[in-house]
């Protein structure tokens, strides 16, 4: 049982490491470094210079949206992030055969093991449809929503094998809450996409460099996203507040806090410090940290017979 234990913690960390894998391609703009799927270049092992490139190449490059040229660094870049999707993968059934033999005792977890599978099958093959549509913007909201869909389903099955899923009686109201924060944790991800649409634009016409410029004209959807960032860090510490009556839920709802004040850290960064590549990233992996931390926190509630009263 220790080393299931073990294997699932393990793929629920590689789920993070893919997530900003994935966060490295979008800001270094490799997203197209490998133009084709599944092969790169056509080739199953990416070319490492110019004279690799098969005959054809040419219809390759024209997918590009940078500078039409071979780019090892952005080709490797995705490359390796597709090796991490794959490693996954592989994590991912490997974890299905461990949970196999306990089927009947573990019932919820091997069922959750089943459908992280599931969804990692069916987020590469959606990654696939990424590479068609050439980054087209709502497809890699997508795909990112795929991959928080990830990160809860793995979250789930941690708990459920630790024996903490919905098992801790809240009052309802409590319940509610940690829902509701989740919600508004997702709703503030979605205004942060809609103001990583604008930059791609901005930073296209840009020619992706001279990022100071990128948030220059502020955008709407930057002002709002900026200003509920207050109000969602308003409403995690009063979470945490309402969450000191349960010691079970005090460290996560605490830690949440924690990554809530970074991520707003490193948001303003990212705006007044003139966009650093570094920070884009460790912005994403913060706020995917604080969904699966909320998420986490509701997801060892339940509510109990009789209601207990707050």
């Amino acid at each position: 049982m220790q080393a299931i234990r073990r294997w699932i913690l393990a793929t629920l960390i590689l789920s993070f490491l893919v997530i900003i894998a994935g966060g490295v391609v979008r800001t270094t703009q490799s997203g197209m470094g490998c133009p084709d799927w599944p092969k790169c270049f056509g080739r199953w092992i990416p070319p490492v210079n110019a004279d690799q490139l098969p005959p054809d190449f040419e219809k390759y490059l024209r997918k590009q949206d940078i500078d039409h040229k071979f780019n090892v660094w952005h080709t490797w870049i995705e490359y390796i992030n597709r090796l991490l999707g794959a490693l996954l993968g592989l994590f991912a059934v490997v974890q299905v055969a461990l949970l196999f033999r306990k089927r009947r005792q573990l019932r919820r977890s091997w069922q959750l093991a089943l459908g992280f599978l599931g969804v990692v099958v069916a987020t590469g093959l959606f990654g696939a449809i990424v590479v068609k549509l050439n980054l087209a913007h709502v497809s890699i909201s997508v795909h990112l929503f795929f991959a928080l869909l990830l990160l809860w389903v793995q979250t789930a099955l941690w708990l459920s094998f630790r024996g903490r899923l919905f098992m801790l009686a809240v009052p309802q109201q409590m319940r509610r809450w940690l829902l509701l924060l989740t919600l508004v944790l997702l709703a503030q991800g979605i205004l942060g996409t809609l103001v990583r649409m604008y930059v791609d634009e901005v930073s296209k016409t840009l020619q992706y460099g001279q990022r100071e410029k990128w948030l220059a004209d502020i955008p709407l959807a930057f002002i709002i996203h900026r200003s509920f960032s207050w109000f969602v860090l308003g409403a995690t510490i009063f979470t945490a507040w309402k969450a000191s009556a349960y010691p079970a839920l005090r460290g996560g709802i605490y830690r949440l806090c924690v990554w809530t004040g970074l991520n707003m850290a490193a948001g303003i960064v990212l705006f007044y410090a003139g966009m650093p590549a570094f920070a884009q990233p460790v912005h994403l992996l913060l706020a995917t940290a604080a969904l699966a931390q909320a998420a986490a926190a509701w997801l060892q509630t339940r509510q109990p017979a009789t209601d207990i009263p707050e």
